[in-house]
């Protein structure tokens, strides 16, 4: 009986399962969307501000395991009386492992460049990003992600934070899309629109 019941659940799941793998988007996309950085000064007695702004990104399928990504974000603050202006670039490239039928194992190699201005004052800040964690469809109209990520190098002081993000999917070629990424002193917000081919 219990053979059975394990039969007839498997076979149950497996247009489940791959209706699921379908629905897990291209990794050959572009996105945009608003953002919002959020500065956390507490532990140097400082209040903690935002940067509000848009970002692009995108990613292109080099073949069935490899693929390259890339986004440049703008951010300003308005709090001072010179208002502060932050720019992020990043591009990198990006390996993925199917472990399940609806879920890959994806782990990202990158450059990240970040430039504050405020008025004569400009200040550029580059670091290599290493990043690990899953993706997964969670159904047809749904698929989400979770990452954790390291940036070191001469500017950085080795920082940990963690992403987690989902993707709506609409149809086909579009999906709105959610990340927040945190990290000790900075996090990360965003909202867009994503096309995938």
């Amino acid at each position: 009986m219990k053979k059975q019941l394990a039969a007839a659940l498997l076979l149950a799941s497996l247009p489940f399962a791959a209706s699921a793998r379908d629905s897990l988007g291209s990794f050959t996309y572009v996105e945009a969307g608003v953002q919002r950085v959020s500065v956390d000064l507490d532990s140097l007695g400082a209040d903690s501000f935002d940067f509000d702004g848009v970002g692009f990104r995108t990613s292109i399928e080099l073949g069935d395991n490899l693929y390259l990504y890339g986004g440049y974000a703008w951010s300003r603050n308005d709090d001072f009386a010179a208002d502060i202006d932050a720019r992020q670039a990043n591009a990198g490239i990006g390996y993925r492992h199917t472990v399940f039928d609806n879920a890959d194992l994806i782990a990202e190699l990158g450059f990240q460049h970040t430039e504050l201005s405020a008025g004569s004052f400009e200040d550029n800040i580059d670091g290599a990003r290493l990043s690990v964690g899953l993706r997964g469809a969670l159904g047809n109209s749904f698929e989400g992600w979770i990452k954790a990520n390291y940036v070191d190098g001469s500017d950085y002081d080795g920082e940990f934070s963690g992403t987690l993000g989902a993707q709506f999917v609409i149809n086909e070629t579009w999906g709105i899309v959610g990340e927040i990424e945190a990290g000790d002193v900075t996090s990360q917000y965003m909202l867009g629109v994503r096309a995938s081919f």
